[in-house]
């Protein structure tokens, strides 16, 4: 299959300019045209297949130095980077030239111009163009795995949580963890120790919702970006593929293995509207929780919380929890309060036999949240006691 047409877009208000330009790229390259720098602007932003712009600096209503302005400013990074090519006639002065360069001109042509100078700069400004789109393409997914890469996860949950600021909304972010990985390697080699993190990686991908971003960063270590998502449900989650992933069994060197994941949770919502922090700060927050996970002997899945620090000692008191596999997502907050006082006095009175299973999910958090602040409650009774 041959590769499809480059697309070139041509502003000038002169038909004749228009005319000839298009003349010489011929059948090369698509070509699409716009009388004036406003018209031209409203074609890159709905046709993102353009490659390359011919802009004459003097045209009605928003001239070429205006247009170059608007695409170097704006926000979407295809148009920003876009090279354009300034049309100039022999009015225009060395000052004028420099002004445009200094906003971002890629290059000039100057009237009357043939054939040879204008293929031969659609040709490598096209060129380039391509080597670049390929390289970011390249640049956005992880090697070894096939998830979106650092930039990505970078872009998207900047993205999601400007969305959720404006929307009132909840995003949570799940650093997770193939725990001992270097310890595989050491005992299993690279190329096994490679095998179960892309199998792993997979596994998470195929478990989130396709609005959700699974990201791998390095040595099987990955980011959940959970959109819309409170931290009550993303626990529920990371419950989910925490024991998905436990499940697996590796056969290497006639040797079955199980992994172990580690689990850090932390969520927007505990915020408020005023709340400045960045996409890079929560991952700071989730990787702080999944060291403190790393560093507890079943790996649990820890909640960050920055008025809460504490974490509990495993050497002293280590609470689990057996959870199903399978998950049945629960709507809303709401219905954590309403199935703990249902089944309240069946907790109290030890008689769980009633408390159905996708239950079970719900009820985890308000229960594991009480005990560790019970715990560190009769820890600071104690000392204030002198025990």
């Amino acid at each position: 299959m041959s590769n499809p047409k480059a697309e070139i877009l041509i502003v000038d208000d002169s038909p004749t300019i228009r005319a000839a330009i298009g003349k010489h790229l011929g059948d090369e390259y698509i070509t699409h045209f716009a009388t004036d720098g406003e018209e031209g602007w409203t074609l890159l932003q709905s046709n993102a297949s353009i490659m390359l712009v011919f802009a004459d600096m003097h045209m009605p209503v928003m001239n070429g130095m205006l247009l170059l302005q608007k695409i170097r400013e704006s926000d979407c990074e295809r148009i920003s980077n876009i090279p354009v090519i300034m049309i100039t006639g022999h009015e225009d002065s060395d000052a004028a030239k420099k002004a445009t360069h200094n906003i971002g001109a890629t290059d000039f042509i100057s009237k009357p111009f043939d054939k040879i100078d204008i293929l031969s700069r659609a040709r490598s400004y096209t060129s380039l163009s391509k080597q670049i789109t390929e390289l970011e393409k390249k640049a956005a997914y992880d090697t070894l795995t096939g998830l979106y890469s650092n930039r990505m996860l970078l872009e998207f949950g900047s993205k999601t949580l400007s969305f959720e600021k404006r929307h009132n909304m909840a995003t949570s972010i799940l650093y997770v963890e193939v725990a001992d990985t270097q310890q595989l390697i050491e005992t299993y080699g690279s190329r096994a120790t490679n095998t179960i993190i892309t199998t792993v990686a997979g596994l998470l991908e195929s478990s989130v919702r396709k609005e959700e971003l699974v990201a791998h960063l390095e040595d099987g270590k990955f980011v959940i970006v959970l959109p819309n998502t409170r931290a009550f449900k993303a626990h529920i989650v990371a419950t989910r593929l925490k024991q998905s992933v436990e499940d697996l069994v590796f056969d290497i060197s006639s040797v079955k293995i199980h992994v172990s994941l580690a689990v850090g949770l932390c969520s927007t919502e505990a915020g408020d509207a005023s709340d400045k922090h960045g996409f890079e700060e929560y991952c700071i927050q989730a990787a702080h929780a999944l060291k403190t996970s790393l560093d507890t002997d079943n790996k649990r899945i820890v909640r960050y919380d920055e008025t809460y620090e504490k974490k509990l000692d495993d050497d002293k008191e280590t609470y689990t929890f057996s959870t199903p596999a399978t998950v049945t997502p629960v709507e809303s907050d709401e219905a954590s309060i309403d199935a703990f006082g249902d089944f309240f006095s069946g907790i109290l009175s030890g008689d769980y036999s009633n408390i159905p299973t996708e239950f079970l999910p719900t009820l985890i958090e308000p229960l594991e949240n009480f005990l560790q602040y019970a715990h560190a409650a009769l820890q600071q009774g104690k000392k204030a006691s002198g025990e």
